[in-house]
C-alpha cells in the first residue's frame, strides 16, 4: 500500500506528466495500476469467445465438428494461443507497441498472453522462448522487434528462458497487409532460419514461438518449419492479439 508522500508525489508528477492511455489517450487516474493502458480499455479488449477449438483456439463453428482453421495449420505446431481478438482497442495497443515507440506496453500486453491456458504437456515441456524475427529495415526504423519485447516479457512471466538468436529473419519479405491467405503463404516461405552454430540451441525442444498478431497463421508456420528444420521437435504459438473477420464486427 502506498504511503501518503507516495500519494502526493505522483499526484504532484501527474500534473506535469499527465500520463495517457496507449489506447484511447485518455488520461490514466493515479490510482490505477497500470499507467499505460485503462481499465476501460482492457475491459473493452474482447477474449476469443469459446467454444474454441483446442489445439488452434480458432472459434468453433457451429454443426461442424472439426475445426477448419486446423487444416492449414502445419502438423509441427502443437497450439495457438491468443490473448485477444483484433479489435478497435487491441489494434490500437499492437499499433502503439509496433509504430509509436510505446515499447513498454510489451509489459502488460504480454502478462496477458502468459494469463493463456496451455495444455499440461505444452506448459511442462515449451522452455524455450522465440520471437518471430523481423528485417533489418524495420529494426533500423522501430529500433526493436515488437516480438521479441513481448518475448522477453513472457519468459520473465512464466520462468522460461527468452532467445532471440535462434530464428532470424533471412530476407524480407515486405508488408503482408494486402496478401491472400494463399499469397501470405508464398511471400514468408523460406524467409527465417536458424543461423549456422546454433541448431544444438533448438534441438529437441518444445518451442514457444511469440507474435504480436496470429492473421493466417503465414508466419508462424514458416517460423516454425525453419525450427523444425533445425532439430526442434515441436513448437507452439501465442500472439496477443489474433484476426478474425467474421467477429470483428
Amino acid at each position: 500500500m502506498r504511503g501518503p508522500l507516495a500519494a502526493l508525489r505522483d499526484g504532484l508528477l501527474d500534473l506535469v506528466f499527465a500520463p495517457v492511455c496507449a489506447g484511447c489517450g485518455n488520461v490514466v487516474p493515479t490510482a490505477e495500476g497500470e499507467r499505460l493502458v485503462c481499465r476501460a480499455c482492457w475491459s473493452r479488449a474482447r477474449a476469443i469467445p469459446p467454444p474454441r477449438c483446442e489445439r488452434c483456439w480458432a472459434p468453433a463453428v457451429p454443426g461442424r465438428s472439426e475445426c477448419g482453421e486446423c487444416e492449414s495449420i502445419p502438423p509441427g505446431i502443437r497450439v495457438v494461443r491468443s490473448a485477444y481478438l483484433m479489435g478497435e482497442e487491441v489494434r490500437a495497443l499492437v499499433h502503439a507497441l509496433k509504430y509509436r515507440g510505446w515499447s513498454a506496453l510489451a509489459a502488460p500486453m504480454a502478462r496477458r498472453m502468459a494469463g493463456l491456458p496451455l495444455p499440461a504437456d505444452v506448459e511442462e515441456e515449451a522452455r524455450l522462448v522465440v520471437p518471430v524475427p523481423t528485417s533489418r529495415v524495420r529494426l533500423r526504423e522501430r529500433g526493436y522487434n515488437q516480438a521479441g519485447l513481448l518475448a522477453e516479457e513472457l519468459a520473465a512471466a512464466t520462468g522460461r528462458r527468452a532467445d532471440a538468436g535462434v530464428l532470424v529473419r533471412e530476407r524480407a519479405s515486405g508488408t503482408q497487409t494486402t496478401l491472400h491467405p494463399g499469397e501470405r503463404r508464398a511471400n514468408v516461405a523460406g524467409a527465417f532460419a536458424v543461423p549456422a552454430g546454433r541448431e544444438s540451441a533448438v534441438a529437441g525442444e518444445h518451442v514457444l514461438l511469440v507474435d504480436d498478431v496470429w492473421t493466417t497463421g503465414a508466419t508462424a508456420a514458416a517460423c516454425a518449419d525453419a525450427l523444425l528444420e533445425a532439430g526442434a521437435r515441436v513448437v507452439s504459438v501465442v500472439t496477443f492479439a489474433r484476426v478474425v473477420p467474421a467477429l470483428e464486427r
